[in-house]
């Protein structure tokens, strides 16, 4: 097996709550399908939400996130910026949060004037884009809150998987809602 920068492809999250949230991504990947193909009005914004859910699941298959934080310690440690990584890893995480929001702004203003279930998708996009950010502020010690406890689930894996289930349960309501009004529209 090869490596890069001490990385290995494997599996990022082995614990059960690993699996269950990649065969999450999988379900939103495949609602969000389905509802391209029946909400027809919205199908841009379903196809580009499978294309998220798609690499976000990727992404937490493979701790691909680790891959990029090798990369950039290497690069520091070889260009000599190292002993500055803090002001680089606080660029670097401002800057994953502007264009997250940024964004998150191009896509509401371009679906403003959707259904619901899209702007449901869109709070549970919002929702996983500030996980990403406090995720990649706590590969830099700023994340305490990701490993808080609730019952049983540590907060990463409760926001996670709530903003993936919001996607995949707009989408399977839009699915429905364009399939009935298809149904109830009369025939000319």
């Amino acid at each position: 097996m090869f490596e890069i920068e001490g990385w290995r492809p494997g599996i990022g999250d082995p614990t059960i709550w690993g699996w269950l949230t990649v065969a999450n991504y999988a379900l939103a990947v495949v609602m969000a399908v389905k509802a391209a193909r029946a909400d027809w009005r919205n199908s841009q914004f379903w196809a580009f939400l499978a294309m998220v859910m798609l690499a976000l699941g990727i992404n937490k298959q493979l701790d691909l996130q680790s891959l990029l934080t090798a990369v950039f310690r290497s690069n520091a440690i070889r260009h000599g910026w190292y002993d500055h990584r803090r002001e680089m890893q606080k660029m670097f995480i401002e800057g994953t949060i502007l264009l997250a929001a940024a964004a998150m702004v191009v896509v509401a203003f371009t679906f403003r004037k959707a259904g619901r279930w899209v702007l449901g998708a869109l709070f549970g996009l919002a929702l996983l884009c500030a996980f990403v950010a406090a995720r990649a502020a706590s590969f830099h010690h700023m994340g305490e809150v990701l490993n808080l406890r609730f019952l049983a689930l540590r907060m990463n894996h409760i926001l996670e998987n709530t903003g993936i289930a919001i996607i995949a349960g707009s989408a399977a309501m839009a699915r429905r809602q364009a399939r009935g009004s298809a149904r109830r529209r009369p025939r000319r």
